[in-house]
């Protein structure tokens, strides 16, 4: 693939493309209620009751009594059996005058009520009760829309009672907010570390400012704290978060069962963690930079490169010390170091990695693994502080660092700091998904045990996040080269979201660790997904250093994936079991990615969806197909894939729905009915049948919610089709209030698996023709570094 003689294009928007109507969507159609009968409807309904007469003579004196206001609100939870937004409670919380104030694990809704908002509920219940009717059916009749179209519809006078029997039977149960789950991500080993600390974090609901005030008041008064004793946390991004200071284990469960107290935990901890399996007695030569070259540059956020290290230290531009000299123990950022620069000659069969050199910002963040390890409010800060100074220059970030904090469905304040520091300083964030310690033992890996699930900050949305998989194996080894590695972490993300991002190789525990060296050129063997994340970072930067023009995060990331494959197969990863494991696959370098044949080309396009500008929607019609693969009349042929990456609007309190915008993306084609028809498949609409469209499908199927999705067209023999054909993209948002720009970027590869349409030249008469496109042709040609083993 690699000829430059072929270069992708980069194709620029035209006014016409940018909708400005409402986006198009299927007939929203009248709810479905989960039960059809009146028996079956009364008897879940009375359920709820129940449960809500519990919470009102159990629930509500006791957190009363700490409050001390009547009409204060408290926690509640609402356990949902759908997760469409169609299915939320949001007439009956409107009729109540209460809202979600947050939302953890997927279909778990925390509510602040009212002592008088739940006995309007209960009374709610009890009217409705009397006025069931025997089905569902019997409030449904039929209604001409605007079209002339006959469609279901509501009995007239009916519409509130019908809504509200929808919202209750899709919800599950209801139940108060418990101290269990403002201590859920409370070990033991947490306890210990807030009593070393001798402070904690603890975070609290925000319902109104009245209810906030009296919450914040009661809860100094109970536990006789001052201004001097807490204080906000700094770099909390949107979240009631404060630090405290430990007194005793009992004072925690105190605070836990006040009402008010979203959660409580120990700072996360980050310590340097490697396995340093052998030194070799091998030695590599010096490899120097070439005086006025330019190279990749990439800044490790990690222990440290030593002064003294001549192998490394000539490649190293600037260092940025936050951890003083007596303190550090370089090993494992040497490691890394080794990785960018000399992984090409310590693992020969390695494939996919940049040999050609980096330049290296050394960010010195890790101390030595006996000095324990860096605090989260501090590694913020050091991290906040080298951005500042360096964002500019150095526009990919590795941070081969990990917790043991599991990802979960509540986003920690530092997983939320991550993520707007690479809004904040424009970068990437390279994040190792982190090591599952216990190995896994066994295969195939089934997803009921959650231990070896990605750790924060792996969980960023913003960042890419890699796992590994196995450089090469013997029979002694539970997987083999090319398959994930025994301890690299897996998704989903939050919200079911893709991670890791991608993958790259380290080593297998058993007989076949990675190479790299160490701080006198010998190489050292080891494994970790600490290992794996440099090699992507080396990728993304020569993204950045060869690509004309400027480049943006959002497409640095599209291209990446775009340029990814399962390391088995060589093809894209379409199955949420494999994308949990491997991510969109095993990314390429940018010229694999960039550069064509006659055979093949790809596109690039780039904007932003904002409703202020008219910008609703997006699309092209008239695509830039090749003739040369159109079998006749009504058939097309040859193969498409298109990666579509999108930052939505985050918002951190809202948990698993964080991402508060989902684009879909649509390849369409002409029929010979003179209607367009969705011929794509992957995560695209079109891929679920109706039947099984619930939310979870969508989200596990379409990838719906996550920020980057692929989609293809495959028929080396042909398909029902025209080469007229429409690219959309149609985005929809949780709430209103979530509307805001979306900036997204769009790659597509045509090519003819039997190499023999022009494809290249036939596209390239077409956007001749109706676009305007540039070529991107990269900067210069790197030239791989070598040395000689000694």
């Amino acid at each position: 693939m690699d000829n430059h003689q072929y270069p992708a294009k980069l194709v620029n928007f035209r006014p016409s493309d940018f909708q400005k109507g409402r986006v198009p969507g299927q007939f929203p159609g009248v709810a479905k209620w989960e039960y059809d009968h009146k028996k079956e409807v009364v008897q879940h309904i009375t359920k709820l009751r129940e449960q809500l007469e519990s919470i009102y003579k159990s629930y509500i004196p006791s957190v009363r009594e700490k409050l001390k206001h009547r009409d204060s609100c408290y926690p509640m939870v609402i356990y949902m059996k759908k997760l469409a937004k169609s299915h939320r409670p949001d007439a009956i919380l409107k009729f109540l005058g209460s809202e979600v104030i947050a939302v953890h694990s997927l279909g778990k809704l925390v509510v602040g009520i009212t002592e008088e908002s739940v006995l309007t509920f209960i009374q709610l219940i009890n009217d409705l009760l009397q006025d069931i009717p025997n089905t569902r059916e019997a409030w449904i009749t039929q209604k001409m829309d605007k079209s002339g179209i006959w469609r279901d519809a509501i009995v007239p006078g009916r519409e509130r009672e019908f809504e509200w029997i929808h919202e209750l039977t899709s919800m599950d149960y209801v139940v108060e907010y418990s101290p269990s789950e403002v201590l859920e991500a409370m070990s033991n080993h947490d306890i210990q570390d807030c009593k070393t600390d001798g402070e904690f974090k603890i975070r609290f609901f925000h319902f109104d400012n009245d209810t906030d005030h009296i919450v914040w008041t009661e809860f100094n008064h109970i536990f006789n704290l001052n201004e001097r004793d807490i204080r906000p946390l700094s770099y909390s991004s949107g979240f009631s978060s404060y630090v405290v200071p430990f007194v005793n284990e009992e004072t925690i469960h105190q605070m836990a069962a006040f009402p008010g107290v979203e959660s409580i935990t120990s700072f996360t901890r980050f310590r340097v963690t490697s396995s340093a399996v052998a030194e070799s007695a091998t030695f590599l030569d010096v490899i120097q930079p070439e005086q006025g070259k330019t190279y990749p540059k990439v800044a490790i956020v990690d222990s440290g490169i030593g002064q003294h290290n001549n192998h490394i230290s000539p490649w190293v531009e600037e260092r940025d010390i936050y951890v003083p000299f007596n303190r550090q123990d370089n090993y494992h950022g040497e490691f890394v170091g080794g990785m960018l620069l000399y992984a090409h000659s310590a693992n020969p069969t390695l494939k996919n990695i940049v040999d050609t050199g980096v330049n290296i910002l050394d960010v010195v963040v890790l101390p030595a693994e006996s000095q324990e390890s860096i605090r989260e409010d501090e590694l913020i800060d050091a991290l906040d502080a080298a951005l500042e100074k360096y964002a500019e220059k150095y526009r990919v970030w590795n941070l081969s660092l990990g917790s043991s904090r599991l990802c979960s469905g509540v986003i920690s304040d530092f997983t939320a700091s991550i993520d707007k520091l690479q809004d904040t300083y424009n970068v990437n964030f390279v994040i190792a998904a982190g090591n599952f310690i216990e190995l896994r033992q066994t295969g195939p890996v089934t997803f009921e045990d959650e231990r070896d699930r990605i750790c924060l900050p792996a969980d960023s949305i913003r960042a890419v996040t890699v796992g590994s998989i196995a450089l090469d194996h013997d029979e002694s080894n539970l997987v083999k080269q090319g398959e994930t590695a025994p301890y690299s972490r897996r998704g989903p993300g939050i919200g079911l979201t893709i991670k890791p991002d991608v993958v790259h190789y380290s080593g297998n525990p058993r007989n076949f660790p990675i190479q790299s060296i160490n701080s006198n050129g010998a190489i050292v063997e080891d494994y970790g997904t600490s290992f794996s994340a440099p090699l992507v970072s080396a990728i993304m930067a020569e993204y950045y250093e060869q690509y004309p023009g400027e480049l943006s995060k959002t497409m640095a990331k599209a291209l990446l994936i775009h340029g990814s494959k399962h390391p088995l197969t060589n093809k894209c990863i379409e199955l949420a079991s494999d994308h949990y494991f491997y991510g969109f696959g095993l990314p390429s370098r940018i010229h694999d990615v960039l550069y064509g044949n006659e055979h093949e080309i790809t596109l690039v396009f780039e904007g932003n969806l904002n409703a202020r500008q008219n910008r609703n929607w997006v699309q092209i019609s008239d695509f830039p197909f090749p003739e040369s693969l159109k079998v006749d009349e009504n058939r097309i042929r040859g193969e498409m894939l298109v990666t579509l990456v999108y930052e939505p609007h985050l918002n951190a309190r809202l948990g698993s729905e964080y991402c508060r915008g989902n684009v879909d993306i649509r390849l369409r084609t002409l029929m010979e009915d003179g209607k367009y028809e969705t011929i794509s498949k992957g995560s695209s609409a079109g891929e679920i049948n109706q039947g099984e469209r619930w939310e979870k499908n969508q989200m596990t199927k379409e990838l719906k919610w996550s920020p980057a999705k692929q989609l293809s067209f495959i028929s080396p023999r042909g398909k029902r089709g025209s080469t007229d054909l429409r690219l959309d993209l149609f985005p929809t948002w949780r709430d209103i209030t979530d509307k805001q720009p979306i900036p997204f970027a769009i790659v597509v590869t045509i090519r003819d698996p039997r190499k023999s349409a022009t494809v290249y030249t036939d596209v390239s008469r077409s956007l001749l023709k109706a676009f305007q496109a540039n070529d991107l042709n990269l900067r210069y040609t790197p030239t791989r570094i070598t040395n000689k083993s000694r």
